[in-house]
């Protein structure tokens, strides 16, 4: 235990360090976790931070206060009505300083995965089997959100040429690895999913459970543009998790706390909920987009219009930093769209809308509503022009991830396209290489093998 108090000591300065300190500070005096029980104290010390919700580099599954930047970042919120400065981010910019830090923090974490997979002895326990199956798993999360907030959005035909992130895959303190490109990456997460769902960890304590691996690895290929395995994945998870609906659904999505429904994950089961309800309270000075509410041409009928929205059309939702089926469903309907099995697409669609929507009438193709043209996204994920089909399963997922930070991905992934936002008579404008965030300057100074993203070259 001496040991790993020392080496715990020296974790606990590793995380104020930058990510090139991580990657190439001298050895931790070969003082490493021993048994099965120290190891998971990495695991568990990380597990308590999503538990509680916490706003920082220990949670960065992010915090509910994430959450809503992420939708003032996005078009869900309206920024020239706000009726206080509560919420401080006017757009993305706003916030570009402090993005910087996200890729050093993941790091940071990834580290003491590499160290579980790489020295973890009794491997062949059940609890080495747990704790080794929990670190694969949330090393390919890590790495899923380091694709998602700091490269360039995944385009097929330059997969080979977009930058990815150095795949650090064991703790070799001397490495300055280079970025790579994007579809390395997606391969080296599809390769911890996968070997995360070999290994079929069920245990609840350890949250990040075989079926959360596959929600994720849906969301992966889903992301890569993989339209077929992205429907076997995402299908595999919706059989297991069926979409709930009316009460259940109500109490699923507006309980500030615990796992309910079928929500396969969230963050936030034990943490306080004087700070949530204060970050609540925010989210109430800045009312809801018009676009998002237009949407909505049912109203009352709808489920969510009633539990989303006041009078006024501020937002009254809970928080969430969730997985959960309805994502699924919507990832099946786009993928079937994007491989033109229209029928299929209709079914997954009229899925999820007639669990929502009272007195349901289905969509098909003569009645799904026409695009919108005044719409933020104009192409779909391969840049084609959208059709009622893409325009009507973008609009769907829209409102139902609605304040689950999950708008701000899809305008990246459907085109980065360009936006402004006005307030206090000046104009603030989301251009493309804002949906990238920058990797910070000590870090490409330290490793000369490091590349910025483009736009910031500057900073």
């Amino acid at each position: 235990m001496k040991g790993l108090k020392l080496y715990m000591m020296v974790l606990i300065v590793g995380m104020c360090c930058s990510c090139d300190e991580y990657l190439e500070v001298k050895n931790y005096g070969q003082v490493l976790p021993e048994t099965n029980e120290d190891y998971a104290t990495l695991i568990n010390n990380q597990l308590s931070a999503i538990d509680k919700g916490t706003a920082g580099a220990a949670n960065m599954l992010g915090s509910f206060a994430w959450m809503i930047e992420l939708e003032c970042y996005s078009d869900n919120l309206n920024t020239s009505l706000m009726t206080s400065n509560a919420l401080s981010y006017i757009y993305v910019g706003t916030n570009v300083n402090s993005a910087q830090y996200r890729f050093m923090n993941y790091y940071s974490l990834i580290k003491d995965y590499n160290i579980i997979i790489d020295n973890l002895k009794e491997r062949d326990t059940e609890l080495g089997k747990k704790i080794l199956a929990t670190a694969y798993t949330m090393r390919g999360v890590m790495y899923f959100n380091l694709m998602r907030e700091c490269c360039e959005a995944y385009e097929k035909d330059r997969a080979t040429e977009i930058m990815g992130v150095p795949n650090v895959e064991h703790f070799d303190i001397e490495a300055k690895p280079g970025r790579g490109n994007i579809q390395e990456l997606v391969n080296f997460i599809v390769q911890d999913l996968e070997m995360a769902i070999r290994m079929n960890q069920t245990d609840e304590q350890y949250r990040f459970t075989a079926d959360v691996a596959r929600a994720y690895l849906a969301r992966t290929y889903f992301w890569a543009q993989d339209w077929k395995n992205a429907i076997k994945i995402a299908k595999e998870v919706l059989d297991k998790y069926p979409l709930v609906e009316g009460d259940e659904y109500k109490e699923m999505i507006q309980s500030p706390q615990g796992k309910l429904g079928n929500m396969l994950f969230r963050t936030f089961i034990t943490g306080s909920l004087t700070t949530y309800n204060r970050n609540l309270k925010n989210v109430k000075t800045r009312p809801v987009n018009m676009s998002l509410i237009n949407l909505f041409p049912e109203k009352e009928r709808d489920i969510r219009y009633t539990t989303f929205f006041d009078s006024e059309f501020f937002s009254t939702k809970g928080i969430r930093v969730c997985v959960r089926a309805a994502e699924m469903c919507l990832i099946l309907a786009e993928s079937y769209a994007h491989l033109s099995d229209t029928d299929n697409a209709l079914t997954y669609l009229n899925l999820l809308r007639s669990k929502r929507i009272a007195d349901y009438v289905p969509y098909t193709v003569a009645t799904l509503p026409a695009v919108n043209e005044s719409d933020v996204i104009k192409t779909d994920a391969t840049g084609a022009k959208l059709t009622p089909l893409m325009s009507a399963v973008l609009n769907e997922r829209r409102k139902e991830m609605f304040m689950e930070g999950d708008r701000w991905f899809e305008l990246k992934r459907n085109g980065s396209p360009e936006f402004w936002v006005g307030y206090n008579f000046v104009k603030y404008t989301t251009e493309k290489y804002l949906y990238t965030f920058p990797l910070r300057k000590a870090d490409l100074i330290a490793n000369e093998n490091l590349v910025q993203n483009p736009g910031y070259e500057n900073l």
